[in-house]
C-alpha cells in the first residue's frame, strides 16, 4: 500500500464547506484528479479473502466485475457529504421515514457491535439514513437542491472510489467509524452501503475522463459494504461486513427501487452538476440477443397418442477444471459457476424454452451466489450456454420460477420472472421482473407491495404460479415458524388480484416446505403438494385449501416423503389431468439417496394416480419443475442429476408401460420448410431463417440462419439441418470484430473459438456435447 502524498498535496485539497442549515448535510470540497480505478493488483490478505459465515474464500485479487484496471481522471471539483444522510437529515424531506436497522427494529442476533481482531469497524446503523432506496435517494437530492438553489445529487462511481481511496493505492484498512480518511471524508468502507449514481455493469477498457456507466441496467451500483446476512455470532453482521465487501474497489449492486425498514444501504450527496459524461453501452446478455418474436406452429408436435421420451443435456461439464480460470476464459459467462440447483422452465410465447436455476460458486448461499438463466430456440435442439441473470453483486439470490400468465390479454403473452433473496438484509418474500417480448427486453426490478400486515417467509419462491378462475394469481414461498399441529415445514402463499400492483399473504401455511400448487378442476380449491421435511406415516402430505389459502386441511398422499435435495412438481395439463413428477425415497432418507424417480398422471384431482418410473439414468429430479407446451410435450428440468437433463415426454408414454427412453423416431429428415423473416420498426432486416416438418411430427429449424444489426452488419450466422447446428457458427459484435467461431463436426463434437475486441484469439476449446474434451487455457483444478 503507498500513499501518494503528490496526489494528495497537488489533486485534491480540501476546502471545507459550512452547512447552510442543521438539516442540510455537511459536504467537503475536493479537487479534480486522477486515480486508478478497480482491483489492486497486490495480493489481498488472507484477513481479507478468508471465507466468514456462509461467503466462501474470495479471489486475490478481487471480483470479476474490478477490472480490467483502468485510469480515470476527475475533470472537476466537487464538494461530498462529509458522511452519509442521517436520519433526522432524510426526515425533513420525508416525515413518514421509518429508522431502518435502528435499536427498534433490528432482528435478533443483528446488534451492530466491534469485532475483536483489531479490526475497528463498529456497525452503527441507527446514525444514518438506511434502508434508502435509490430512487428516494435521488428524490432527496431533487428536494436539497430546490431547497439550497445548488445541484445536489449522488456521486458517480468513480467519483466515490476517487473520494474513498483518497490517493491511496493498493488495499486499505478500514478506518473507524467517523474517523475522516485523508480527504477529510469519514465512514467510507466501513459496512454502510452506499447507493452510487451510476447503473451497474462491466468496466471499460482504457483510460477515461469523468466515467458515469452504462447508459441503463436493472441495478445499480452500491459501494462500501456487502448487503448479505446470515447469524453467525451474536454482534456479527457478516457476511456484509467482511473486510472484502469494505474494500475501496468493492462493488455491489441492488434495483433501484429497493427500500427496507431493516435495509442497511444508504447515501450521501455531492454538491455538483450532473455530470455531462456520454455513458457507455448497455450490457446485454446472449440470451436477450437474436430473439425471434414470429410464432411458427408451435402447437404442432409429436403425435400424442404415440409414446414421446427425449432429452437435451443442459449444461457444461468442465471435468473438475475450475470455472473462474478455465470457463471463464474458454467463453462461458463470467459469474458463472458450478453448483446448479433448483430448476425453473417455461416455454415463452414465440415457442422458446426459457430455464433458469441456482448457480453458486460452490455452496449454496454465498454472497456471490446468483440465479442463471439459457435459452432452447424454437426448433432447436441445444440450450444455448447458461448465464448469471439477473445478478446482484455481492448480494445472492436464488430460487427462480418462470411464468407464462395465459389471463394476460392486453397485449403479447406476459412472461414473469420470480426469485427470492435468501441473504439480502430486509429481504422481501420475492421479487420479479416481466416481459412482453419472449425475454428480449425486461421490465425493472419490482418488489411486492403489500396492502396489510403479512406474515413470516422465507424469501424463497416455490416452482409454481397459478390464476384460479376469478383472477387471483397464487404463489407459494418458504416459511419459518409452524402450522397449528405443530409441523415446522411450511410454505407460504402469496396473491395478487391486480396483476401484481398489489399483493397480500393468503394467511395460511401449507403442509411442507417447498410446497407446489395447482389449482383443482373446480378453479378455486388449491392442492399443496408437499413438498419436503414433512410426512404422514412416511408418506407426502397434500394440504388443500377451500378458501384461497387463509386455511388448510393435511391428507396422506401414495408419494414417498422427500427429503434433502428434493421437491416435487405438479401441474394442470391441457387434457384435464395432473401431472406430477418427484423422487423415490423408500427408504426415507434425510441425504441425496438417488433412488429414481417417477412421473405420475390423475384424472380425479389426485384421488388416484398412475405412476411410471423414469428411465434408470435419470437418478434424481432432485429440486424439479415441470410443464407443459402449447404442442402438449410435458418438458421436466432436473437438477441434482450428472448430467441434468431437459427431460421432454407425453402422456402417451406415461401410460405404456413398456415405453423406454428409445420409444422416439427422433427427427430425420424435415418437409414442409418455409422461410421467415423479421424486420426493425423502422424496415431494416433484422433475421431470416428456415423451418420445417420433422420426420418425428416436431417444426425444426433447417437451413441457413442470420440476425443483422440495424447497420446491417451480421450479428449472428449458423446452419441447421433438422434441428441441429452444422457447419460454422460465428458470432460478432456491432462494430463488425468477430467474438466467438463455433465449428460442428461428427458424433455431437465441436470447436469453440474466442476472440478479443481487437480480433485476437485468446481461447480454443474442444467439446463433445456439453462436456469439455480439451483447451489450449492452463488447466487449474476447482
Amino acid at each position: 500500500m503507498k500513499l501518494q502524498f503528490a496526489l494528495v498535496c497537488i489533486s485534491a485539497t480540501l476546502i471545507a464547506s459550512t452547512a447552510v442549515a442543521q438539516d442540510i448535510p455537511p459536504v467537503i470540497r475536493v479537487k479534480a484528479g486522477s486515480f486508478v480505478m478497480g482491483a489492486d493488483t497486490e495480493t489481498l490478505p488472507n484477513s481479507v479473502t478468508d471465507g466468514m459465515g456462509v461467503m466462501s474464500q474470495r479471489p486475490a485479487h478481487g471480483d470479476f466485475d474490478e477490472v480490467p484496471r483502468h485510469k480515470v481522471t476527475i475533470s472537476h471539483d466537487f464538494s461530498v457529504g462529509v458522511s452519509e444522510v442521517t436520519e433526522a437529515e432524510f426526515r425533513e424531506f420525508d416525515p413518514s421515514y421509518r429508522t431502518g436497522l435502528s435499536a427498534a427494529s433490528r432482528k435478533p442476533g443483528m446488534e451492530p457491535k466491534g469485532r475483536s481482531g483489531g479490526n475497528p469497524v463498529v456497525a452503527v446503523f441507527n446514525s444514518y439514513a438506511a434502508g434508502i432506496s435509490w430512487d428516494q435517494a435521488m428524490a432527496y437530492c431533487a428536494w436539497l437542491t430546490k431547497k439550497t438553489g445548488k445541484p445536489y445529487r449522488l456521486p458517480t462511481e468513480a467519483e466515490w472510489e476517487y473520494v474513498a481511496r483518497a490517493g491511496h493505492s493498493g488495499y486499505m484498512p478500514p478506518l473507524a467509524i467517523d474517523k475522516p480518511n485523508a480527504f477529510g471524508v469519514e465512514n467510507m468502507g466501513v459496512g454502510r452501503p452506499e447507493w452510487v449514481l451510476d447503473w451497474y455493469g462491466p468496466y471499460e477498457a482504457g483510460a477515461q475522463v469523468d466515467p458515469i456507466g452504462p447508459t441503463n441496467g436493472y441495478t445499480k451500483v452500491v459501494r462500501g459494504g456487502g448487503l448479505d446476512f446470515r447469524h453467525a455470532k451474536p454482534g456479527e453482521i457478516v457476511p456484509a461486513e467482511s473486510p472484502y465487501f469494505l474494500r475501496a474497489a468493492n462493488r455491489a449492486s441492488m434495483a433501484p427501487t429497493y427500500a427496507a425498514v431493516d435495509g442497511n444501504v444508504g447515501f450521501r450527496v455531492v454538491q455538483a452538476p450532473m455530470p455531462t459524461t456520454k455513458p457507455t453501452p448497455e450490457h446485454r446478455l446472449f440470451f436477450e440477443t437474436a430473439v425471434k418474436q414470429t410464432v411458427d406452429r408451435i402447437t404442432e408436435g409429436p403425435d400424442p397418442a404415440k409414446p414421446w421420451y427425449h432429452v437435451h443435456e443442459l449444461f457444461p461439464e468442465l471435468d473438475g477444471k475450475s470455472m473462474p480460470q478455465n470457463g471463464w476464459k474458454l467463453g462461458l459467462a463470467r459469474g458463472l459457476g458450478i453448483n446448479y440447483h433448483n430448476s425453473a422452465i417455461q416455454q415463452l410465447p414465440n415457442g422458446d424454452m426459457l430455464a433458469a436455476y441456482y448457480n453458486s460458486p460452490n455452496e449454496e448461499d454465498d454472497p456471490d451466489q446468483t440465479v442463471l438463466v439459457m435459452r432452447r430456440r424454437a426448433g432447436s435442439e441445444d440450450w444455448d450456454m447458461p448465464e448469471p441473470w439477473p445478478y446482484f453483486a455481492d448480494a445472492a439470490n436464488a430460487a427462480p420460477v418462470i411464468w407464462s400468465d395465459p389471463g394476460y390479454k392486453s397485449q403479447q403473452a406476459k412472461v414473469w420472472f420470480f426469485w427470492g433473496f435468501p441473504r439480502l438484509i430486509g429481504a422481501p418474500p420475492f421479487a420479479y421482473m416481466t416481459s412482453s417480448d419472449n425475454g428480449a427486453a425486461w421490465s425493472q426490478v419490482s418488489f411486492p407491495r403489500f396492502t396489510s400486515k403479512i406474515g413470516r417467509y422465507v424469501s424463497q419462491p416455490i416452482n409454481s404460479i397459478v390464476r384460479t378462475k376469478d383472477g387471483t394469481v397464487l404463489m407459494p414461498t418458504d416459511s419459518t415458524g409452524r402450522d397449528g399441529d405443530g409441523n415446522g415445514s411450511i410454505s407460504a402463499v402469496w396473491g395478487t388480484h391486480d396483476g401484481g400492483k398489489t399483493w397480500y399473504d393468503t394467511g395460511g401455511r401449507t403442509a411442507g416446505r417447498h410446497t407446489t400448487l395447482v389449482v383443482a378442476k373446480d378453479g378455486k380449491t388449491l392442492l399443496g403438494f408437499g413438498g419436503k421435511n414433512s410426512e404422514i406415516d412416511g408418506k407426502m402430505p397434500l394440504a388443500t385449501s377451500h378458501d384461497g389459502g387463509k386455511t388448510w386441511s393435511k391428507s396422506k398422499t401414495p408419494f414417498d416423503e422427500l427429503m434433502s435435495g428434493e421437491r416435487p412438481s405438479v401441474i394442470r395439463l391441457k387434457s384435464g389431468r395432473l401431472f406430477f413428477v418427484a423422487d423415490y425415497n423408500p427408504t426415507h432418507q434425510r441425504h441425496l439417496h438417488k433412488d429414481g424417480a417417477y412421473v405420475a398422471l390423475s384424472d380425479d384431482d389426485g384421488t388416484t394416480w398412475t405412476m411410471k418410473r423414469l428411465p434408470a439414468n435419470i437418478l434424481t429430479v432432485g429440486y424439479v419443475t415441470s410443464t407443459q407446451s402449447a404442442d402438449g410435450v410435458i418438458h421436466i428440468a432436473t437438477s441434482k442429476n450428472k448430467p441434468n437433463y431437459e427431460i421432454e415426454l407425453n402422456e402417451a408414454w406415461i401410460l405404456d408401460k413398456s415405453a423406454g427412453a428409445d420409444a422416439s423416431e427422433v427427427s430425420g429428415p424435415t418437409a414442409e420448410v418455409k422461410k421467415f423473416t423479421e424486420r426493425y420498426p423502422g424496415g431494416e432486416l433484422r433475421a431470416e431463417w428456415s423451418a420445417g416438418r420433422g420426420a418425428d411430427g416436431r417444426i425444426l429449424l433447417d437451413g441457413p440462419e442470420k440476425f443483422f444489426y440495424r447497420s446491417g452488419r451480421v450479428m449472428w450466422s449458423m446452419t441447421f439441418r433438422a434441428g441441429k447446428k452444422v457447419g460454422e457458427e460465428d458470432y460478432f459484435r456491432a462494430d463488425g470484430t468477430r467474438v466467438w467461431t463455433k465449428t460442428y463436426g461428427a458424433d455431437c463434437e465441436w470447436t469453440w473459438v474466442n476472440f478479443d475486441t481487437e480480433g485476437k484469439r485468446v481461447a480454443t476449446s474442444r467439446w463433445r456435447g456439453k462436456t469439455l474434451v480439451s483447451s489450449d487455457i492452463a488447466e487449474a483444478a476447482r
